[in-house]
């Protein structure tokens, strides 16, 4: 088990799996309290083209997909404040746009372009030291910022109307969470891939809803259960020779299939 240890690339995977596992989980908390899970792919549709909006314009990869993620968000925020339309299908108008516009794009663009898709369907282990800079840096940045929000966070997320009658601005509290969102997702599509990204939000915070009655256990739970997924999902992964990202993603899968039968059991 500890063989596998002396390899500097799995050194690097494990780094970068256990600080997702854990900082990914704890805004998929809200994410999954909110019902914000249809957000993620629409964040990985404007990530793609703003990935071929940044090839045709040869324009900096990653500043490129940022910024276009964070102006569809601000787009979202926008129609939501602005209609009475539902979230989720004001979230679904702009996942349509979002890949019409890719199509459109990849249409425009010559030959194959592999960066493309290299971008959305990350490997962790490939990660270099510079990746796990980067993968720390944002984690510690989201678990900052998130903590700082955490009282208003929780407050909109648990009832909005009492909220604001607190005084608390439920618009700007849900502006600076989706663009925390998008940015983490946008940042974490190149490491790991779109799969493993929407897993690591998804499916620790949907365990722990079914394991733990209190928000604040909820998150704790969502961050252990993320981050031993993924220490367990990458050395499945070694032990049976298969991908790792799936292997975090199944891993995390049977939590959450055992928290179900341990809650329906109760």
């Amino acid at each position: 088990m500890t063989e596998i240890l002396q390899y500097p690339f799995f050194q690097r995977a494990l780094i970068a799996a256990v600080l997702l596992g854990f900082s990914l989980p704890l805004i998929g908390v809200f994410v999954v309290t909110r019902r914000l899970s249809f957000f993620g792919e629409a964040v990985a549709h404007s990530a793609f083209t703003g990935l071929a909006l940044s090839v045709l314009l040869m324009t900096p990869v990653l500043p490129t997909v940022i910024a276009f993620a964070v102006l569809v968000t601000l787009a979202i925020v926008f129609t939501l404040h602005r209609t009475e339309i539902p979230s989720d299908t004001v979230i679904g108008v702009y996942l349509a746009i979002c890949a019409g516009a890719g199509i459109l794009l990849l249409g425009i663009l010559q030959g194959y372009q592999p960066g493309l898709f290299q971008f959305l369907f990350g490997d962790i282990l490939a990660l270099a030291w510079e990746d796990v800079w980067l993968v720390a840096a944002m984690c510690t940045g989201s678990v900052l910022a998130v903590l700082a929000m955490w009282n208003a966070l929780l407050r909109v997320s648990v009832h909005r109307e009492m909220a604001m009658a607190m005084g608390t601005s439920a618009a700007r509290i849900d502006l600076l969470f989706l663009v925390l969102l998008a940015v983490m997702v946008t940042l974490s599509l190149k490491l790991i891939g779109i799969v493993l990204v929407t897993a690591m939000l998804l499916l620790p915070a949907a365990a722990a809803r079914n394991l733990t009655r209190s928000f604040r256990g909820m998150a704790i739970a969502a961050c252990a259960i993320g981050g031993i997924s993924s220490v367990l999902g990458l050395y499945a992964s070694y032990w049976f020779g298969t991908a790792s990202g799936a292997a975090i993603v199944l891993t995390a899968a049977v939590v959450f299939v055992l928290s179900v039968v341990f809650r329906r059991g109760g």
